[in-house]
This record gives structure tokens, sequence and C-alpha cells, in this order.
């Protein structure tokens, strides 16, 4: 029997569920189901395969390589004749491109490239929108170029401010929705026999992307061939997005190749080269020298896309027992030039069964399109939908998380509230009363997180792994997808030692060349989930044809040997992991795995959940709002990387104070131009605003795969800005409904209690 020819594994029976979490009342949520894995895959595993390696704090495997500074990333790269480039923007925020003479740039000495990104006649759509780029032999040179490049406007009227938008509605003087709610005889009668009912606005702002490195990328060409190491969350889009452009523009690609060893973090806004990406192309090749173009700060907070801000309004009902009976939501989102992506999410598992009416409309502004970041559309809904709740469980009067208990038909996360409330302390912070008069007061709050990705589910894309076992006995696993920092490498070395049974320091997991096999996109947690499986099923492959080895080298049946614990063989006769790979010849064991399809039978849960605690210090003579410690409980399927996965909650916790207490684009109105693009005015939350923070993971068997992996970049970031609310609605007794909370805003909300 060859390893590619294994028979067919027809109704296979596996366990699903989870052991009980810690704490009173607890109980295992495990039941068998029977799934039929294609014939060529890897057995699955499930809540009973005993681990070695999976779920334990390996430490990142790369992170030697980051602390040190020997990790190269799109910004390290040079080449000897390296050009650097920069671009020049528009200064008008609305209107069309009148002139644009390049000859005096072109013309000075030690410029090598000067590109035009606009046409005469081409619509301007914001301030920064790309005109044209440079490449020289420094920044210096390059930024006198640049203004020597003569571009005149017709400029016409513009709004940076969404709710300026014709079709906002109308806030009052508190900051409310004053229009009227659509009519609807169902809905109204329904809440003119609710028990208990409420209606609030609920606002966020635009929140800029923030990541360690700018987008950007380094260029060369060998011929016609092009050769791009780029800060990106998709090297396969930003090589199929590159060569469709370039050919568009009547240049001849022979093939690109994208480099993205190390990213600086992206958090959803690097899937695409952008104009950056196409204008450090364009100059490579007019330069015929290697160009790097990398955004500055300003550029990556006013170009680079963003999350875009919302108003919710909410109306909702409650009969006796304190069960959500009718839900109305109505929603805008305020986007860029483009007029889409703000669209807003709520977590439907408290409105199971409700009388349920949702509308959401996007408001276009002449900014910056929006993009994503991490969760799009989640945090800001999670907010609105969060906050409300509480305060309708308190008109309701009822405890914040008996009021979601009641309500939450999510089974798992009822057993995370639980869990987390008992291991936060929820009912005796909740008990706690501050001193009347006191300056300082507290509150603690709570919210849930939720994400639906389950990676390739439909299998339209059977992404791969390369596995390669040398004769010294050390191993390889190959991806072409990128690692945007959340750990991949580390989660391809564990997945593979795991299946061999080596230790994880001999494997040397690679990725960001697409010149390996296929990956996804980094980006809807998707990245993990995607290619755990084909990591298990290259690592398993491998396996297979070193057992065949070693059962020939001992003159044994195949299905006698196994590969465990470092050795193989039989029980009469084993080798050492060393000894057996030196069968292997001067040649490496090189199998390739596939991503199938997920299992068709309905898994033991279709998502991912989780729940979130927060305590805040509020200083009731300035506004001022400290968190002081938060704790998280989350679900990612089989956790593979515990380290790792718990910094992607706890990362998200971070963020999710930055959201909730900082973070804010300012723009003037008369110019278009954004008034705080640098971290000396856009504050993000620093070491100093950190909370206590801690997290558990929820390790569930979800029988989804071959190894149950489920996604963690998005979930954890939806509940963390709603949970600080909550706790400061708590704290002071007045909800502010406005992020971010800041001074100003709680100061108001204290003089309307």
């Amino acid at each position: 029997m060859t390893i590619r020819d294994r028979g067919p594994r027809d109704g296979v029976e596996i366990t699903v569920g989870y052991r009980a979490l810690p704490g009173e009342g607890q109980q295992d949520r495990l039941e068998k189901i029977t799934v039929e894995p294609d014939p060529q895959d890897a057995p699955p595993w499930d809540a009973n395969t005993a681990f070695t390696k999976v779920g334990t704090d390996v430490d990142r495997v790369d992170g030697v390589a980051k602390a040190t500074g020997r990790a190269k990333y799109a910004y390290d790269v040079t080449f000897p004749g390296l050009q650097q480039a920069m671009i020049l923007r528009s200064p008008v925020a609305r209107g069309t491109l009148s002139l644009l003479d390049l000859d005096e740039a072109r013309a000075m000495p030690g410029v090598s490239a000067v590109v035009a990104l606009k046409e005469v006649g081409q619509r301007v759509r914001f301030v920064g929108d790309a005109i044209a780029a440079v490449a020289g032999e420094t920044l210096d040179l390059v930024r006198d170029a640049i203004e020597k490049i003569r571009a005149d406007y017709e400029a016409e009227p513009h709004t940076v401010d969404w709710l300026m938008h014709e079709d906002a509605p109308l806030l009052d003087a508190d900051g409310r929705v004053a229009d009227e709610w659509p009519q609807d005889a169902e809905i109204d009668a329904a809440l003119a026999a609710a028990a208990h009912s409420h209606d609030a606005t609920y606002r966020t702002e635009v929140q800029t992307h923030s990541s360690l490195e700018t987008h950007g990328s380094v260029a060369r060409w060998e011929g016609n061939d092009l050769e791009v190491w780029a800060s990106t969350q998709a090297t396969f889009g930003v090589r199929g997005e590159l060569a469709r452009a370039l050919q568009g523009q009547g240049i001849d690609v022979g093939s690109v190749t994208v480099h993205a060893e190390y990213v600086g973090g992206g958090f959803g806004s690097k899937f695409g080269a952008g104009v950056e990406g196409l204008a450090c192309c364009l100059l490579a090749h007019a330069a015929k020298r290697p160009v790097k173009l990398m955004l500055d700060r300003f550029e990556e907070h006013t170009t680079a896309g963003n999350r875009p801000a919302a108003l919710m309004q909410v109306r909702a009902g409650v009969d006796g027992e304190g069960r959500i009976t009718t839900w109305d939501w109505r929603s805008f989102g305020g986007c860029g030039y483009n007029g889409r992506g703000g669209a807003v999410r709520f977590p439907n598992s408290y409105t199971d069964g409700a009388l349920v009416r949702r509308k959401h409309e996007d408001l276009a502004t002449d900014t910056d399109p929006a993009r994503s970041l991490r969760a799009p559309g989640y945090p800001q809904g999670w907010l609105g939908a969060e906050l409300f709740l509480d305060e309708l469980a308190a008109k309701a009067g009822l405890d914040p998380l008996a009021f979601r208990l009641k309500n939450d038909t999510e089974a798992m996360r009822l057993d995370q509230w639980r869990f987390g409330a008992e291991r936060f302390g929820w009912q005796a912070a909740r008990a706690r009363r501050n001193e009347p008069g006191a300056r300082f007061v507290t509150g603690v709050g709570l919210a849930s997180a939720r994400w639906g990705q389950l990676g390739n589910h439909g299998g339209r894309q059977r992404h791969g792994i390369t596995c390669r076992i040398h004769q010294d006995g050390t191993v390889e696993s190959r991806s072409g997808a990128q690692d945007i920092g959340t750990g991949l490498k580390t989660v391809l070395a564990i997945l593979t030692a795991e299946e061999l049974g080596v230790d994880v320091a001999r494997v040397k997991a690679t990725t960001g060349h697409t010149g390996d096999p296929s990956g996804p996109g980094s980006g809807g947690s998707t990245t993990t989930p995607s290619l755990a499986p084909a990591v298990r099923h290259a690592a398993w492959l491998a396996k297979q044809a070193l057992i065949e080895l070693v059962a020939k080298h001992l003159g044994v049946p195949v299905g006698d040997v196994t590969c465990a614990e470092g050795s193989v063989g039989t029980k009469a006769a084993r080798l050492s992991w060393t000894d057996a790979c030196k069968l292997i010849g001067p040649n490496p064991l090189e199998l390739h795995g596939e991503r199938f399809p997920n299992y068709a039978q309905d898994p033991f849960h279709a998502g991912v959940c989780g729940a979130q605690f927060a305590e805040v210090k509020v200083d009731t003579w300035t506004g001022e709002v400290e968190v002081t410690r938060m704790f998280g409980v989350q679900d990612c399927g089989l956790v593979v990387a515990k380290k790792l996965a718990e910094s992607q909650v706890l990362g998200a916790m971070i963020q999710g104070v930055s959201y909730a207490l900082h973070e804010q684009r300012i723009m003037d109105s008369r110019s278009g131009r954004m008034l705080n693009g640098d971290f000396l005015r856009y504050k993000v939350t620093g070491t100093k605003d950190l909370p206590e923070l801690a997290c558990h993971l929820h390790s569930v068997a979800n029988g989804h795969s071959n190894c149950g992996v489920a996604g963690l970049g998005e979930p954890p970031a939806t509940a963390s800005a709603a949970a600080i609310g909550n706790a400061v609605f708590h704290a002071i007794g007045a909800p502010v409904r406005h992020l971010p909370i800041t001074p100003d805003k709680v100061l108001a909300a204290m003089s309307r209690r």
C-alpha cells in the first residue's frame, strides 16, 4: 500500500466538544459524530487525541530573530544602487487634475525616474490622493524633486464630515437621532406590549491604521521578471494584482515573485499592493534600478484606509421575565469617497426568537476609503449593542450578566460567561459600592465576542504546504502565505512536530515566498484554519514515507511501524529519529499537503465565541478613565500555540482600550486635511495606559477538519471596547455612548444623571 492510496475512510466516528471549564456547575460538553474525511487526508484529531506539543507554551520560533534585529522586513531590504521614492499627493479634497508637468523634476541631477499616477482630467478624491511618484538617490533629493512638479487642480466643494451628508440623520443636542423611526405596525405593537423598552443612539469615530511597519515595498526588475519585497497580508494577491496592473500599463511581465517573510502588522489594511506598490514597480522599471517606496507615518494615517465611523440607533423591548421580544436597529457608516465598507454587525445570539428589524446605510465623504481593521464592522456594532443591553437590563432591574444568561442562545458562551465571571470576580465587583461624593469611582462591565470564519470551508482554494525531511533529521515546513506577526511560523512548526513526534526545534518553518505553495490572505481569521489541515496532511504524508523506508530497512510490515517520541520502528526494534533519517539519502523526502474541504457533516460548533470583562477607575473631578484590569475567555477551536493564542487575545484587549478611550481622526472641514496624522497628536494606547490583562483559551474539538482549528485574529477584538464602555456606565451611573470615551464626555454624562 502506498502513501497515496490508503483506502476510504467513510464513517469515521470522532468525539467533539470540550472538557468542563473550571468552576461550579460546569460539565463536559462532549458528543460523538460521524465524519467522512477525504480518503487522501490525514485521519482527524478529536477531543480524545493526546498531544505533546499542541496546546503548550512553545516560544515564538522567530522571536529571537525579531528581538535581535536579524528579521528582515520590507523596510530593511536594500541593494547596491537602491533608489528611494516618494509620492506627490493632492492637497485638494475634491476636484479634477487640470495640469501635471513633470519635466523639471525629471531634469534634476540624481533623479532616476518620475511617473504620473493620474492623468490630466482625472478626478481627485481626497487630500492625499496619489498624483505622481519620484525615485532618486536620496529621500532629501526626492523631496526636492516633488516640489518641482507642477500640478494644478479645479477644486470643487467637499465634505469630510459624514454627518453632513444629505442622507445622514438629524441629531439632537445630546447626540441622539432625532428622526422618527420608520413605521412598522408589528414592531410598534410589540414594543408597546413590552414590560420594559428602551431607545438609544451610539456613535464611534474613524480609527486609522497604526501598524508597526507602514505600507510599501522594494521592487527589482531582471529583464521582464519582477521581484518585490512587500509589507503585505496577501503575497499571492499582490502578485496577481501587480501582474495585471503592469500589463495594463503596457509592460511585458514575464513573472512576478513576492517576498514577505516578515511583516510588521496589517490588521486588514494590507491586502493589496496599493498605488504605492504599483508606483514602486513602475519607478523601478523606468529607472532600471531597484527602488524602495515606503509610506511615512502621515501617509499611513491619511491614505492607507481606516475603520469607518458608525452611528447606531437601537430600540428594544423585554417581557416580564427579562427576555428580549423586539429588536429594532438602524445604523449608518461614515466611509470615504467610495461610499462603502461601513456596514456594522450586532450580536444576534441575543435576539433569536425576537422580532428583529435592521437597516444600514453607508454615507460617503471626500476622504480616503474605509479598509478592514480587525473584525470589520464588529467592534462598532458590538459597542452599540452591548452598551444598549446594559441599559436595557438596568431598566428591567437585572444584573447585566443575569440578563445575558437569560437571552444568549450561544450554548458554549453560557459556559464561558459563568467561568469568566467566576474567574474575574464579577459578583463581588458588581456588588461593591462607591462612596458617595468620592473622587475616584470604579465599575465593571462585560461584553460577548463572536466570529464565524473557520477557514476555506468550501474547499474552493485547496491551499498547500511542503514538508521536507532531511537526511540530518531536520524538517522544513513551507508555505507561500505570509506571517503578519500572528505566529503562523510557530503554528507550522508545532503542528509538524506534533505529527512527526519530534521536538519543535527540529522544524524550520518558512513563510512569505510565492515560490512556495499557495496560501490565503491573512484576513477574516482564515490563515491558520485554512493552512493548519494542510500542514498536518503534509507532515502525515512525510511520516508515511519515512515509515516505509524504516519498514523496508527493518524487514517488517509497514503497518507495524510507528513514528512517535523521537523514534521510528516497531515495539521490538526502533531507530532514533536521527538514525531513521539517515536512510533518506542525499535528496530529502518532500511531500505536498493539501487543504481539503471542511467535513460536510454538521460540526459541533459553527464559529468561535468568547466573553470579556473589564474594570475601570474614573476620576469624577477630571473625567479621566483608567482601565485597571481585563479578563477574557476565548474559543479558537483547537488551541495550537497557547502562548501566541493568548497574545492574540491580550493584544485585542490593548487595541480595545485604545479604541475605547483614545483613538479619533480629526479632520479640518475647510481644507479636508487630517489634523492629527502622527503619533504626537493621534493618541494610541501606550504602556502606561495598560491594565492588568489575563485570558483563558477555551480549546474546542469542533469536528471541522483533520485538526479542528478555527480563527482567532478577529473574535476577541469585537468585545473589548464594549466591555470598557459598560464598566464606565457602572462606575458613574450614566452611559457614555460616543467613542472615544474622553473626559469631556464623561463629565457631560455625569451632569445628565
